[in-house]
C-alpha cells in the first residue's frame, strides 16, 4: 500500500489520468530565417501538432498582408490521420525593415473550425549586389590604342540596324499599346478602361509568353483608371500605398481584396520572376473589368447599358 502514491505520481507525470491519456496540445511551430531580401522568395517550415484525423490548412486570405505575399504551401510530411505534420511555405516579403508576421491556420471541419496562429519575424533587406564593383581599381593605367578602320565602316550599318529595330518595336507594340491616341480624353473613365482592357485581351502578349509585359500594361490600366475616377496619384504609388488609399474610400471589403490579389500576382510575375499559371491572364483581366464595373456610378452604368441596347 505504501507504493500506491508513488505509482499514481509517475502515471500523472507521463500524461495519464484516471480517464485515460491526456489529449495532445494543438500547435504550429515555425522555422524561419532571420533575414530575407526584398522581393525574393523565402521558405518557412511549419511543424504542426494536432489530434489525428483533424483537418489543418493555412488561411491564405488572413495570412496575406500588404507586406507579405504567400506564393506556395506544400505538405511535405504527415497526412490527415497523423498527429504530426510538416509544411513548407514559400513567402515573399514586400516591405523593408524588421517585420513581425503571423500565419493563421484553420483547424477542424468548416462547421466547427478553430484558428491557430504562429508568429515569426523577418529582417527584410535591400537586394544585395548593386554596389559590389565600385571599389575595384585598375591594375594598369589605360593605354591608348589606334582604332582600326573597320569600326568606322560598321558604324553606319549599326545605326541603320538600330533604326530598323526601333521601327519594328514600335510597329509590333501598336497592337497592345494603351498609350496611343490623345492624352486629353473626354470620355468617362470606365469607357477608356474598358477599351484599353479589350485591346490588351486582343493582343498576343499572353500567347507569346510575354507575361511581364502583359501584367505591366494591365496594372497601368487600373492605375490610370483610379486616377481618372478618384483623383488618386495611383501611377506614383507602390502597391501597398495604393491599397491603403483604396481602403480609405470605403469601397467595402471585396474591391480592396480583389485589387490586392491582382496586384500581388502581378508583382510576383514582374519582380520575383514567378511563372504564372495558364489561367492567370484571363482571370486577372476579368477581375480588372469587375473592378471597373463595380466602381462605376450606377446611373452612369445604367445609361451606358441603354446606349448599347439602342440599334
Amino acid at each position: 500500500m505504501s507504493c500506491l502514491p508513488a505509482i499514481l505520481t509517475l502515471l500523472a507525470a507521463c500524461g495519464w489520468t484516471a480517464a485515460g491519456p491526456a489529449a495532445p496540445s494543438e500547435s504550429v511551430v515555425l522555422e524561419a530565417p532571420a533575414s530575407a531580401q526584398l522581393g525574393e522568395p523565402v521558405i518557412i517550415r511549419a511543424a504542426a501538432q494536432v489530434q489525428p484525423g483533424t483537418p489543418l490548412a493555412l488561411d491564405l486570405q488572413s495570412s496575406t498582408t500588404d507586406s507579405l505575399a504567400i506564393a506556395q504551401v506544400q505538405a511535405v510530411a504527415g497526412d490527415p490521420s497523423s498527429p504530426k505534420r510538416l509544411f513548407e511555405i514559400t513567402v515573399i516579403p514586400l516591405d523593408l525593415g524588421r517585420r513581425d508576421f503571423r500565419l493563421f491556420w484553420t483547424l477542424g471541419p468548416a462547421a466547427a473550425a478553430r484558428t491557430l496562429t504562429s508568429p515569426f519575424v523577418l529582417e527584410v533587406l535591400d537586394p544585395a549586389g548593386a554596389d559590389k564593383d565600385q571599389n575595384l581599381k585598375d591594375i594598369k593605367p589605360p593605354r591608348r590604342a589606334r582604332l582600326p578602320l573597320w569600326p568606322w565602316l560598321l558604324l553606319p550599318l549599326a545605326g541603320l540596324g538600330l533604326w530598323y529595330w526601333n521601327m519594328r518595336r514600335r510597329t509590333r507594340g501598336r497592337e497592345f499599346s494603351v498609350a496611343d491616341g490623345p492624352q486629353d480624353d473626354d470620355r468617362p473613365p470606365e469607357a477608356i478602361a474598358e477599351e484599353e482592357l479589350s485591346r490588351l485581351e486582343a493582343s498576343s502578349l499572353w500567347s507569346e509568353n510575354r507575361h511581364k509585359e502583359y501584367y505591366g500594361i494591365l496594372t497601368d490600366i487600373i492605375r490610370r483608371y483610379l486616377e481618372r475616377r478618384y483623383g488618386l496619384a495611383a501611377t506614383r504609388r507602390t502597391t501597398a500605398e495604393l491599397i491603403r488609399q483604396l481602403r480609405r474610400l470605403e469601397l467595402g471589403r471585396t474591391l480592396p481584396a480583389l485589387f490586392r490579389d491582382l496586384f500581388e500576382r502581378a508583382d510576383l510575375v514582374k519582380f520575383a520572376k514567378v511563372e504564372p499559371l495558364p489561367g492567370w491572364g484571363k482571370s486577372d483581366l476579368e477581375a480588372a473589368r469587375q473592378m471597373v464595373r463595380e466602381t462605376t456610378p450606377r446611373e452612369l452604368a445604367g445609361a451606358a447599358q441603354l446606349q448599347e441596347a439602342k440599334p
